[in-house]
């Protein structure tokens, strides 16, 4: 059942049989069951799903990040889940950008986290979104911030965020972990459904697919890849082909409304439009998603 767009941001130690298991068994056992939401993808890598943008999750016997943190009621059921396969602190938790649905469960995470890492302008829009309204004594904030790259050690497997360009938001940061090849893409991929283009939070539909085209040429045809948002749950994940389509999807949105403007239509004409050719498979996971794209893009090709 389709939802408004503010409805869907609302709403996105085992021992058997007295057997004492030895530290490496016992983190194997704990990581072998999967609590309801979770899904694991590579290893000790996964995601959550519930109620708002996908969390992962990174578990080692020496390390714990999560990615995102949905909403409080959500989060709340994520960390009891996580709890029953370690039983450390979160040490990272990153912010893929800014949105309620990927920030609001800081506040619940905070007193379980070691640190916050986020892109610099995440905090900042985030702060933007929420002064003056009932959530703002409620925010909790990157205590860490990167412009272009941050990144980490831990074992053999190196940590990277990076941001290129406004493309969702302003301060979207994709995070990568090279030794595993997996990756998490936050709201740059909304994958197969019509995505939202967040002008208003610095987003960029251009910068957007530029971001794409980075991500596209850094993956390889192996990295799974894990997204913000997607048509079901067996579409939160993926390879870099989703990346390309999500790219082609924005480009010829930008060609179609382009076409249009030089026609002489007026904003509300284009926005009649039912579909982008090509993408005719397209769907919307609240009403008016793909009226709300044209008109992101008629606004940024300075269509009167």
């Amino acid at each position: 059942m389709k939802q408004s767009r503010k409805n869907f941001i609302k709403s996105s130690a085992l021992l058997a049989g007295g057997l004492i298991l030895s530290p490496q068994d016992t983190f194997a056992r704990l990581l072998s069951s999967e609590p309801k939401g979770f899904k694991t993808l590579r290893e000790n890598f996964g995601l959550f799903f519930e109620r708002g943008g996908t969390i992962g999750w990174y578990v080692r016997n020496d390390f714990v990040m999560v990615i995102d943190s949905q909403f409080p009621d959500s989060v709340a059921n994520f960390l009891t889940g996580l709890r029953k396969k370690t039983p450390r602190k979160i040490d990272i938790l990153f912010n893929t950008h800014h949105h309620l649905d990927h920030t609001s469960g800081n506040f619940i995470l905070k007193n379980n986290v070691l640190k916050i890492v986020a892109q610099e302008n995440c905090p900042i829009l985030q702060k933007q979104a929420n002064e003056g309204t009932p959530r703002e004594s409620e925010q909790v904030y990157a205590d860490i911030t990167f412009g272009t790259l941050w990144k980490q050690f831990v074992g053999n497997e190196i940590i990277k965020a990076r941001h290129y360009f406004p493309a969702h938001t302003g301060g979207d940061a994709v995070i990568q972990l090279e030794y595993l090849n997996v990756a998490h893409m936050g709201d740059l991929v909304f994958n197969k459904v019509y995505p939202f283009i967040d002008l208003e939070g610095g987003g960029n539909i251009e910068g957007w697919i530029k971001f794409l085209d980075k991500c596209i040429d850094l993956f390889t045809r192996d990295t799974l890849i894990v997204f913000g948002h997607g048509l079901n749950e067996d579409h939160l994940y993926g390879n870099k082909l989703d990346l390309a389509y999500q790219r082609d999807y924005l480009s010829a949105l930008m060609d179609y409304v382009k076409k249009e403007i030089s026609k002489g239509k007026s904003r509300d004409e284009i926005l009649l439009a039912e579909a982008i050719p090509g993408f005719e498979i397209m769907t919307g996971l609240w009403d008016d998603a793909l009226k709300m794209n044209l008109n992101a893009a008629y606004t940024e090709l300075g269509g009167q």
